[in-house]
């Protein structure tokens, strides 16, 4: 198994992490890591391809306190849908799946045994100096974990979050998750890359929020639309007022004359009347498509032909032919025309 750590030495890998737990099953999160810190096998690897939809594991390594080994907190389960290696760079595009189900019985660092001698250490640190240590993408021995998509996996990695000093921060907020797109009130579909939404039709987005210890202000989760062609249709914004609970937002694809593009935007922020002391925010898209609406179609390419249909009807009235089959011959071929050259226009 493949395992991609993000530590707290930065705030955007702290906010890689809480994106880990909050998108919904399906949904991609993209990594970046310097080759230097990229195991050897593993770069090999990605330039010969063999790396597109191996499993993965992501994981916070907290290496703020002066151990023999940081403490690691695995977060989730992912497939590798994408590698590319940019210079000195690469990316991984990964596709989540489940959790990891780390209960109280499970020593998770002992499963972890031997990663010590694989994390690189930067050149003239010894292995004792664990907070110089950034990222890591390399292959280990599968930690063998359960995997789960219940609430009380979710909450068991907040919790076990929560406790490390890379977010001692979290009493000021809470972690949130996004189960996905369903045409189900209580369903929990798991979210396709760029999931198609029909026109008119309501889609629900369920979300829950969790915090492990009393929180000590209130955050706004908040959902927007990037173009017209989506519409919420229930409220734009929920205060996270309580330790937990879990709400729904609704949106539908407003039937646009194309099929067309759009992202669904999420961000989780403290009230602006909140003194907030986390280091870490939280913002994501996931990419949608608003499907044209055929009927609209329909009546363009008809409105489109009217005119030179009428046009045509009134040189034929002239010439004293008029009757029923020349009116239905022309109306015909000018909507044929006129809905044939709408939908090439439209293409272009």
């Amino acid at each position: 198994m493949y395992v991609c750590l993000s530590s707290a030495s930065r705030v955007r890998y702290l906010e890689d992490v809480a994106r880990s737990v909050s998108m919904p099953p399906g949904a991609i999160i993209r990594f970046r890591y310097a080759t230097k810190i990229v195991d050897p096998k593993v770069l090999a690897a990605a330039s010969t391809g063999k790396l597109h939809g191996q499993r993965t594991l992501i994981c916070f390594l907290d290496a703020s306190k002066m151990e023999l080994f940081p403490s690691i907190v695995p977060t989730r389960f992912a497939s590798i849908e994408k590698v590319e290696v940019v210079g000195g760079f690469m990316t991984l595009d990964l596709k989540l799946s489940d959790f990891p189900d780390i209960d109280e019985n499970v020593d998770v660092q002992d499963r972890f045994g031997g990663l010590d001698r694989e994390i690189p250490v930067p050149s003239g640190q010894s292995a004792s100096k664990w907070e110089r240590v950034r990222y890591f993408f390399g292959q280990i021995e599968d930690p063998k974990f359960q995997s789960s998509n219940s609430d009380h996996a979710w909450q068991r990695i907040v919790t076990k979050l929560a406790g490390s000093d890379g977010f001692k921060d979290a009493k000021y907020g809470r972690f949130f998750r996004v189960y996905g797109l369903s045409q189900d009130a209580a369903g929990h579909q798991d979210y396709r890359t760029a999931m198609s939404l029909s026109a008119g039709v309501p889609y629900y987005i369920q979300v829950s929020y969790f915090s492990p210890a009393a929180v000590e202000n209130i955050d706004v989760l908040s959902i927007s639309a990037s173009s017209d062609a989506i519409k919420v249709i229930s409220q734009s914004a929920m205060t996270l007022d309580s330790d937990y609970d879990k709400q729904t937002f609704i949106v539908q694809g407003t039937g646009p004359e194309v099929q067309t593009a759009s992202y669904l935007n999420f961000v989780h922020e403290p009230s602006p009347s909140a003194e907030d002391k986390r280091k870490w925010k939280l913002r994501f898209e996931l990419p949608v498509i608003a499907e044209a609406d055929g009927l609209n179609k329909i009546i363009r390419a008809a409105l489109a032909a009217a005119s030179p249909a009428a046009a045509a009807l009134l040189g034929i009235y002239a010439a004293g032919k008029l009757n029923f089959g020349y009116a239905f011959v022309v109306v015909g071929v000018y909507i044929v025309f006129g809905f044939a050259n709408f939908m090439l226009a439209k293409q272009k």
